[in-house]
C-alpha cells in the first residue's frame, strides 16, 4: 500500500540524474538506498542525497560505502570484492589482471590488519581514514 506521506517514483528515475548515469557503482547505490524492489521513495531519496552530501559526516560515508563496496553482501570486502571494484574503475582495460592482482595485494597488505583474508568494517573505516580524498569522491553535486 502506498504512502502519500512517503511517495515513490520508479528506480528508473535515478537514471536521469547525471551524476548516477555515469557511476559505475549504481546497481549497487540503488541495492543499498532502495528499500522496495522497483521503486525508490521520497525517504531512500533523501537518506541517499544525505549521504553523499559534502557536509555528510565521515562516518555516515564510510557505512556506506562499505555497503556499496560489499559486492556480494556478506559483511566484509573480499579480494573479489576488490577485483570487482577495479573492474568498474578501470577504463578501457588500462590494467592488466597482473596488475590488478598486485593492487588487491597492496589493499590487503595495509588494510587486511588481522591477516584472515577480508575487510572487515573496522578494517575499512581504518583505511579510508587515510584517504584524504575520500570525502571528495564520495559525494554528487547537483
Amino acid at each position: 500500500m502506498r504512502n502519500p506521506k512517503n511517495p515513490v517514483l520508479p528506480q528508473s528515475y535515478l537514471f536521469l540524474m547525471p551524476e548516477l548515469t555515469v557511476n559505475p557503482f549504481l546497481d549497487r547505490i540503488i541495492k543499498v538506498f532502495c528499500s522496495q524492489m522497483q521503486d525508490i521513495t521520497f525517504e531512500d531519496f533523501l537518506d541517499m542525497m544525505s549521504v553523499f552530501c559534502e557536509e555528510a559526516p565521515i562516518d555516515v560515508k564510510t557505512s556506506y560505502a562499505f555497503r556499496i563496496y560489499d559486492f556480494d553482501d556478506d559483511d566484509m570486502i573480499s579480494r573479489e570484492d576488490v577485483l570487482e571494484l577495479l573492474n568498474r574503475l578501470k577504463c578501457n582495460n588500462e590494467l592488466s589482471d597482473e596488475d590488478c592482482v598486485e593492487i588487491i595485494d597492496s589493499i590487503f597488505l595495509e588494510a587486511d590488519l588481522d591477516t584472515d583474508g577480508y575487510i572487515s568494517y573496522p578494517e575499512f573505516e581504518q583505511l579510508i581514514t587515510k584517504s584524504p580524498d575520500f570525502m571528495h569522491a564520495f559525494r554528487m553535486r547537483i
